[in-house]
């Protein structure tokens, strides 16, 4: 379907059967954070890639992005909605401080915006600013292991949204909770998903930086993705945090003004969902568990019944987006390569 990617991560359908894949991008020369493999350049690499009648082009170029010097495992854009030439992109965070601002520099001056585009040579318009709500709301009343585990208590990363009642409802993955965006900016908060925790063995807590008496961890729900059902809520996947436990992440029903409630437990670090009339596909990042370097990815369909089967697995390496159309199923491959991204078609 489409080849060469730059870290692809979700996929957007449009009514005219044309799809849309969004490439985190591979980083650039505008700042660079830290030091030695971690180190992190900021550029303008993010992009949009339509994908017609046997054809792949960039439709939207010059996004944020921050990756390896390498190019790999991006961050930048992560999902978009595309109306004719209008795109609608929600885009990642790289890091915020507790007010809300990041150390990205000019080019990542829009990272945890959701902005308006057109296509051609991005010139984004913010529609809404996430860092500064979590800033100054911070749902979740930042729970988790705390800062030196990599959990500050003000965090932002928004990575998935859907149209939803006039706007659009947003999973902002770092602040675990969902959003209602809609209006001239006006926000509200869906649903704020709970913590878990988890046993940890020495070995376990020593491989993720926690000190050796460590015998549990509380662990975020991380959500990653957002769909609308056949029956109309919403249907949030989670990705969970360190130690990223496989069988520990969950699917969540939301209905505007209710608790969320567990529609499906025993999924690993979910990234992405979507509907094939009325069977749930689940979309997991790595099967095993993200700290397993070699674990593929897997495509599982749920039925109303709750039976399940997988779709697809050992071909599936750090799979990132999900989408059904034209009577076919559709993921992103390769996830957090720097240039050998794909799209793959699977039977519907």
């Amino acid at each position: 379907m489409a080849t060469r990617l730059h870290n692809p991560r979700k996929v957007f359908a449009a009514p005219g059967g044309a799809l849309y894949v969004v490439e985190a991008g591979t980083g650039g020369r505008d700042r660079c954070l830290g030091a030695g493999r971690t180190r992190v350049c900021i550029g303008l690499t993010g992009s949009i890639t339509k994908v017609a009648h046997g054809t792949q082009r960039r439709v939207v170029t010059g996004l944020w992005s921050g990756a390896y010097t390498s190019g790999a495992q991006a961050e930048g854009p992560a999902d978009v909605i595309v109306d004719g030439r209008t795109y609608d992109v929600l885009l990642q965070d790289g890091s915020i401080d507790r007010n809300g601002f990041n150390r990205l520099g000019p080019d990542g001056a829009t990272a945890g915006d959701l902005v308006t585009t057109q296509a051609g040579r991005a010139r984004p318009a913010v529609v809404f600013n996430f860092a500064a709500f979590e800033a100054a709301k911070n749902p979740d009343h930042g729970r988790g292991p705390g800062a030196k585990l990599g959990d500050p208590p003000i965090d932002s990363d928004p990575y998935a949204f859907v149209r939803y009642r006039g706007g659009f409802a947003v999973v902002d993955a770092a602040g675990n909770d969902l959003l209602w965006v809609h209006g001239r900016g006006q926000v509200s908060v869906l649903a704020v998903f709970p913590t878990q925790r988890e046993p940890l063995t020495k070995a376990l807590a020593k491989r993720i930086g926690a000190p050796p008496s460590t015998r549990s961890l509380v662990v975020q729900s991380v959500p990653t993705s957002v769909a609308v059902g056949p029956d109309g809520a919403l249907y949030v996947g989670e990705l969970t945090g360190v130690p990223f436990a496989p069988g520990r992440a969950r699917v969540w029903r939301v209905v505007p003004g209710r608790p969320p409630r567990v529609f499906a437990s025993g999924f690993t670090n979910i990234v992405d969902l979507a509907f094939d009339g009325r069977d749930l596909l689940v979309l997991e990042l790595a099967s095993r568990g993200l700290l397993d370097p070699t674990s593929p990815g897997a495509l599982i369909r749920v039925a109303p019944g709750g039976r399940r089967t997988v779709v697809a697995g050992g071909g599936l390496d750090h799979p990132g987006g999900l989408a059904v159309a034209n009577g076919s199923i559709y993921v992103t491959n390769f996830g957090f390569s720097p240039n050998g991204g794909e799209l793959l078609r699977l039977p519907g």
